[in-house]
């Protein structure tokens, strides 16, 4: 067997996972374009707490150096 062939558990699991968390999602009851939705607005909510993270620390070292 290759190195290319075999595959680690967790690049299979990385495969399987959105297949099945969609799936388990419809079986509960809740629609994909809500998931999409709710998890759109939890990324864009913590790539704005990062920036301004980021923005505060650039700040504070700019005060610290005068």
């Amino acid at each position: 067997m290759t190195e290319s062939s075999v595959e680690t558990a967790a690049t299979v699991t990385a495969k399987v996972a959105p297949p099945v968390g969609v799936s388990l999602a419809t079986v509960a009851g809740l629609q994909v374009s809500e998931l999409v939705l709710w998890a759109t607005l939890v990324y864009t909510i913590l790539m704005i707490g990062h920036k301004v993270y980021q923005i505060y620390l650039e700040v504070q070292q700019t005060l610290d150096k005068k």
